[in-house]
């Protein structure tokens, strides 16, 4: 909104930039509340923090009554020269020979004075002590904002609220760069498309930058193409502009933040971006595991602790605008590299630390043996397509640290000298290449603490190990290995290992896994059965994938890691292996498994009871065909499931009921679950086992079901009932409701004294192909949240309970605001007519919504 009610402009002056102008009307809201007292705004050095602030002062002056006291830190060195400018603003001056607790006292009493006053601190590095400047926010009346090119500062200065101001996207850059160029230079047609690359490519977004261009551009009074494309081509960045020999302002903005990082390990952490190619959204997880490997992260007591670390310290280089991050269309995080600030990291990096990078840049060969110089730190030839290194080659690298060949897809041969002069060698990746052979020289790699061969499927054996004592991570995963490399039980530093998919191995060797006590992540494929006993040694184990094919062995591992380990994230199978199929197949998290998952499989004795971890989080029970009638008897463990939030059972022929609840019983059920599914079953009765219990009043469900969001119920063709009435009182979170191909259901809540049922979140409900369906409760629903009913083929079902007033004396037909759509199948309009309804003009009131498929 840039208008007022009144129709006035709420900008004083042109704003650039749809967030910012968003980002300053959010400031102005905040400011005008009483409880946010304190304000940052935080982004990379010239894109518009102190433009905003300035602009925010202007507001406060013209539409309230608050003074704005203004400093800028950025020229003040010293906490006297900062008190002293504070003082000159409010209208006094201090003694130079008074200490600074005194001058401090002297602020503070001089603000006590004023009723409302707004103190904007611009271009603040490192917090500024507030005590020492008159606590500004100890006075009732007084608020402070803060611009910084840190977010880390504005948190530390205990700013209430933070703001990010982004950079411009290439349309926003393209509309400033016109306004300041001037109507009077014109730009010919010819070259426009070039001049457009240039903003985008040599600002960054940043609008600074592209005032500096276009002013530099407007001085030039360019007349014919021909000069246009002379100096477009000088303006591109070269090497001497990086110097600063020709005054780039942006490079200089941009090395200003890099310098400003200050710590080593944070600057190494950033030029390790670089290393992917131009426009790559790294996988933060993937990255965080290799500064893990990298050394740039402290070793930690557990590996959650060391991604916590990454993680902090992938915050801060977002918080100084070096990255960017985002979520991508699988929900996992990364970060990428605006290209300039990739081209600034490259550049220094043709230094100290030195690397070369040509990532994906479509080489077809591997780079000249004088181009591997001999004080290279790190490589990076990812994503070309090289397919052969020649024989002889040798890499005179001694100080080479990292190498990354990966997704060269047609590399299959690497000569044994290629990695006799790298003796520095610690990461090494050639994962997803089709290389047959994995050379011998690299079992003389001492220092190699990762050796990444993901999904090398042409690769079917690697020479000894045995010399790899610092290995951290081996990742085999995808190979077509079929015996495991020699000495990997010797690896007593390794803490990742990773087999998954690895479909010609067989099976682990006895005594190998054990050997391993230092692993804190394991994943395994799921054809290959693992025994309890290998594992319940792993006291170490954070992360595990794999299947154990019978109960004992399941049970075993579980009581270990319960007793004694530190398992948090895992995802098991518990019996016969299917093949990798969709219910089974896991998808990784870039590296980390993402969540606590079960999964029992064509278990089938009736006697056996199977313990579950007491942090699950998913539960599945599939094929299950010899179980008793009520899933409990098997599962007890379910009574103390406190973070159970997805449970699914499927395909099991003689499951009655999911539970028995007893008199007397004290622990509630499922209060975290927030997904149910329940397919194929029979003979599925009810969830919970009303011979014994009946649900009576004196049942202890407070709690059952209260952070249900999804119920599914499809092909449980004996069920006649899904929920009882009572149970719906603990429904506040329930949103959607399926039930489809049920054909004796009969009710959906069971009532019998008509009662009101309120689903205040209920978005939707579908009800398709159930013959015997009579009601959806017998009672009145509230529901004013729904968008969508959907129903197809319930020829038995008179009346829709959600659209009837919800009181006899109520005689107004409301219809929920967010309804969108009543879906009903093609054949069912007759049906749609026959429908009763309380009020005559129901019907013609819904029709709008009605939408037949």
């Amino acid at each position: 909104m840039e208008a007022n009610e009144a129709g006035e402009s709420f900008f004083p002056t042109k704003l650039f930039g749809q967030e910012t102008k968003r980002t300053c009307e959010r400031i102005w809201r905040c400011l005008k509340k009483d409880k946010v007292t304190s304000i940052g705004i935080y982004g990379v050095k010239g894109v518009g923090k102190t433009t905003l602030a300035k602009l925010i002062n202007h507001l406060l002056e013209q539409k309230t009554k608050s003074q704005v006291i203004w400093i800028d830190v950025s020229k003040q060195c010293s906490i006297k020269g900062l008190q002293s400018d504070v003082a000159a603003a409010l209208g006094f001056d201090l003694l130079d020979e008074q200490d600074e607790e005194k001058r401090a006292i002297a602020l503070h009493e001089s603000f006590k004075g004023k009723k409302d006053f707004v103190l904007v601190l611009d271009d603040v590095l490192e917090d500024v002590p507030l005590k020492m400047l008159g606590n500004p926010l100890k006075v009732e009346g007084g608020r402070l904002i803060v611009t910084s090119c840190f977010l880390e500062t504005c948190r530390k200065m205990g700013c209430q609220r933070k703001f990010g101001v982004k950079t411009l996207e290439a349309e926003e850059s393209w509309s400033l760069f016109i306004e300041k160029l001037g109507n009077e230079q014109v730009i010919p047609l010819e070259v426009e498309g070039i001049v457009k690359s240039v903003v985008n490519n040599c600002t960054c977004g940043l609008p600074l930058g592209i005032i500096t261009l276009a002013k530099r551009l407007r001085e030039l009074e360019l007349d014919s193409v021909d000069q246009w494309r002379k100096t477009l081509e000088n303006i591109t960045i070269d090497e001497e502009s990086f110097k600063g020999e020709n005054n780039n302002d942006v490079i200089k903005m941009l090395l200003y933040s890099f310098n400003c990082l200050k710590e080593q390990k944070l600057q190494q952490c950033f030029l390790y971006c670089c290393l992917y190619p131009e426009d790559e959204k790294i996988p933060k997880d993937q990255l965080i595991s290799r500064f893990v490997l990298e050394g740039l992260i402290d070793e930690q007591e557990t590996r959650e602790a060391e991604f916590e670390e990454g993680y902090e310290i992938l915050n801060r280089l977002e918080g100084v605008c070096l990255l960017e991050s985002g979520i991508d269309s699988e929900g996992n995080q990364y970060v990428k590299m605006h290209n300039l600030i990739r081209d600034m990291a490259l550049r220094i990096t043709n230094e100290n630390p030195m690397f070369m990078v040509k990532a994906g840049v479509q080489l077809n060969d591997v780079p000249k043996e004088d181009e591997w110089l001999q004080n290279l730190d790190k490589v990076s030839l990812m994503r070309n397509n090289i397919a052969e290194i020649p024989a002889g080659t040798s890499a005179n690298c001694p100080r080479l640290t990292t190498l990354m060949l990966q997704q060269n897809y047609h590399l299959w041969k690497i000569p044994d000298s290629f990695f006799e002069q790298m003796k520095a060698l610690r990461v090494l990746d050639l994962s997803h290449t089709c290389i047959e052979k994995l050379p011998d020289s690299v079992s003389d790699l001492e220092n190699l603490t990762a050796l990444l061969l993901a999904f090398c499927w042409n690769l079917r054996s690697i020479p000894t190990l045995e010399k790899l004592e610092a290995l951290q991570e081996l990742d085999l995963s995808g190979t077509g290995i079929q015996t495991l490399p020699e000495s990997l039980e010797a690896l007593l530093s390794l803490k990742c290992l990773n087999m998954y998919a690895m479909r010609w191995l067989a099976k682990i060797p006895i005594g190998i896994l054990s050997h391993l006590s230092t692993l804190q992540r394991l994943v395994l494929s799921h054809h290959i059965h693992v025994q309890g006993e290998e594992l319940e040694v792993l006291n170490e184990l954070e992360e595990f994938q794999g299947r154990f094919s019978n109960i004992h062995d399941f049970n075993r591992f579980i009581r270990a890691q319960e007793n004694e380990g530190c398992l948090g994230f895992y995802r098991i199978v518990v019996g016969d292996y299917d093949d990798l199929g969709p219910m089974t197949q896991i998808q990784f998290n870039h590296g980390r498994i993402s969540d606590k998952l079960v999964k029992c499989y064509g278990l089938g004795k009736e006697d056996e009871v199977l313990l579950l971890p007491q942090d699950i989080q998913h539960l599945k029970i599939e094929s299950c065909n010899n179980f008793s009638s009520c899933l409990s008897d098997f599962l007890p463990c379910l009574y103390n499931s406190k973070y159970l939030k997805y449970f699914k059972v499927r395909w099991c022929n003689k499951l009655q009921y999911l539970m028995k609840v007893k008199e007397g019983q004290e622990s509630v059920l499922f209060h975290s679950l927030e997904h149910l599914d329940l397919l194929e079953l029979p003979c599925f009765v009810g969830i919970f086992d009303e011979c014994e219990t009946s649900l009576s009043p004196s049942i202890p469900l407070a709690g059952t079901f209260s952070s249900l969001r999804m119920i599914r119920i499809e092909r449980c063709h004996i069920i006649k009932k899904l929920l009882p009435i009572d149970l719906c009182l603990n429904l506040r979170n329930l949103e959607r409701i399926y039930v489809l191909s049920c054909s004796q259901i009969e009710e959906i809540i069971s009532d019998q004294d008509d009662g009101i049922v309120v689903l205040p979140k209920l978005t939707r409900i579908c009800l398709w192909s159930l013959p015997e369906l009579k009601a959806i409760c017998n009672g009145k629903m509230v529901c004013n949240s729904i968008k969508k009913v959907s129903i197809k083929q319930c020829g038995k079902l008179r009346k829709l309970p959600f659209f009837s007033p919800p009181e006899e004396e109520d005689k107004t037909l409301k219809i929920p605001s967010t309804l969108k759509e009543i879906a009903l199948h093609s054949s069912d309009k007759e049906w749609w007519e026959s429908l009763e309804w309380d009020h005559s003009s129901t019907r013609n009131e819904l029709q709008p919504f009605v939408n037949y498929l």
